[in-house]
C-alpha cells in the first residue's frame, strides 16, 4: 500500500469516527435545546396564568424603578407587585405573615444576613433548581457556585452583582494628594476629626461590613480612635449621602455615594465626591449589596417567580441592571459599568466581608465598635 493510499485510509477512518460523533452530538444538542425551551414554554404559560407575582425589592430606588419600567415590556400580562423592606424590619416582617399563614412574597432581594436567617427559618429554597435558561444555569456564568452564592451550603443565598464598596471623599474639602500621600493614616488625620460620616455599622445595612474592613485597616487601637475622634454615625443611609454633598463632611461610608447625587446634580450643584481610594488599604472591599436573591418557599406564584428569575439574569438585562444602578454584575460575560477607580485593581485580593464564613468577623468588629461606643 502507497504513503497516500494509507493516508487516505487512515483519514477515510478518522473521518468516519469524526462524523459518527457529529451525527451522534448533533440530536444531543438538539434535544437539550428543546429540552429547556419546552420547560420555557410549559413554565411561562403557568406564569401568564397566575398573572402577577410579588417581590420584596431592595430599599434603593434605581432598582425599583428598572424593574418597573423594563418587566411589563417583555411580560405585561404578568403584574410585577413590588414592596422593600427595610434590613431589620424584613424577619420580624416574615415571621409575624408566615405564622399567620400568610405566605405572600416570591423572592427577595436583601443583604447577605437576611438571606441567612431566611434559610435558618426554613423560609428559602434552593435557587439552582428555578434556573432554566442554559447560560443561567451554566456555574461558568457566575464563576463557579462557590462565588456565586454567599451562604456555607451554596444554595441558598444567590448575588446577582458583585461591586467594590469604598469610602468617598469630598476632594473640593480635602486635597487629594494629600489622600494619595498619608494613604490609611488619613482615617486618622487631625484633618477629620468630627468629618467622617458613617451609616451605623451596628444596624443592619450599608454601613454594617465597614466595620471589620477597618478593622483590618486600622488594628483594633485605630479603630477606637476612629470611632471615637474621626467618626459621626447616622441611622439613614440617605442621610450620609445628603450631608456628603452639602459639605458637611469630608468622608463618607455605607451606600454608594456617587451613584445617588442625582438630585443635586440635575439641579445644577457642582460636586467633586470621589472614591477615597480602589485598595484594600484605603477600605475597598467586594461587596454584594442588596443583590443577594432569596427563593421563598411555599410561595404563592412559583412559576412567575421562576420566569422572572431567569429574565432578571439574562445577560442583557443584568447589563442594563449594572448601568443604572452602578453595581456590576457578576456575571463573567458583562463588562464592568463603575467608573474606573471604582472597579478592582487587576491581581488585587478583595476581602467578601458579606460571605457567612466572615460573619464571626463583622459581629466582634460590631462588639469592639459598641464598646468604644459605650452601647
Amino acid at each position: 500500500m502507497t504513503r497516500t493510499s494509507r493516508r487516505s485510509v487512515l483519514c477515510g477512518a478518522s473521518c468516519a469516527v469524526a462524523l459518527a460523533a457529529v451525527l451522534t452530538l448533533a440530536p444531543q444538542a438538539a434535544s437539550a435545546q428543546t429540552d429547556w425551551q419546552a420547560e420555557w414554554n410549559k413554565t411561562l404559560a403557568a406564569a401568564k396564568a397566575e398573572g402577577e407575582l410579588a417581590i420584596l425589592a431592595p430599599p434603593g430606588q434605581s432598582h425599583r424603578d428598572f424593574l418597573a419600567h423594563e418587566w411589563p415590556k417583555v411580560h405585561p400580562e404578568i403584574k410585577l407587585l413590588q414592596n422593600t423592606s427595610n434590613g431589620p424590619e424584613l424577619m420580624p416582617r416574615m415571621t409575624l405573615e408566615r405564622n399567620a399563614g400568610k405566605y405572600l412574597w416570591d423572592l427577595v432581594f436583601t443583604g447577605s444576613e437576611n438571606g441567612f436567617a431566611m434559610r435558618n427559618a426554613g423560609f428559602a429554597d434552593p435557587v439552582v433548581p428555578e434556573f432554566i435558561l442554559p447560560d443561567v444555569k451554566d456555574p461558568k456564568t457566575w464563576g463557579g457556585w462557590d462565588a456565586a452564592f454567599m451562604d456555607k451550603e451554596h444554595q441558598y443565598v444567590f448575588t446577582a452583582r458583585s461591586y467594590l464598596k469604598l469610602p468617598y471623599f469630598n476632594a473640593k474639602l480635602l486635597d487629594p494628594e494629600k489622600v494619595k500621600r498619608l494613604g490609611s493614616k488619613i482615617f486618622l488625620d487631625p484633618q477629620l476629626k468630627g468629618k467622617v460620616i458613617w451609616h451605623d455599622p451596628l444596624l443592619p445595612g450599608s454601613g454594617r461590613t465597614f466595620a471589620p474592613v477597618m478593622l483590618r485597616v486600622l488594628g483594633e487601637e485605630g479603630l477606637r480612635r476612629f470611632v471615637t475622634e474621626q467618626v459621626v454615625f447616622t441611622q439613614n443611609q440617605m442621610d450620609a449621602v445628603d450631608r456628603m454633598a452639602r459639605g458637611e463632611f469630608l468622608i463618607g461610608m455605607g451606600p454608594i455615594i456617587t451613584g445617588l447625587l442625582d438630585r443635586y446634580t440635575k439641579a445644577g450643584v457642582q460636586l467633586d465626591i470621589r472614591a477615597l481610594g480602589n485598595g484594600p488599604e484605603l477600605g475597598a472591599y467586594a461587596n454584594t449589596g442588596a443583590s443577594n436573591i432569596v427563593v421563598v418557599n411555599k410561595r404563592p406564584h412559583p412559576n412567575a417567580a421562576r420566569i422572572f428569575l431567569n429574565w432578571y439574569l439574562s445577560k442583557d438585562v443584568a447589563l442594563a441592571m449594572a448601568k443604572a444602578t452602578g453595581e456590576d454584575s457578576r456575571r463573567e460575560d458583562v463588562p464592568a459599568t463603575a467608573p474606573p477607580d471604582e472597579r478592582p485593581v487587576p491581581g488585587e485580593k478583595y476581602w467578601e466581608a458579606q460571605r457567612e464564613e466572615y460573619a464571626d468577623d463583622v459581629r466582634q468588629a460590631q462588639a469592639l465598635i459598641a464598646k468604644f461606643r459605650g452601647n
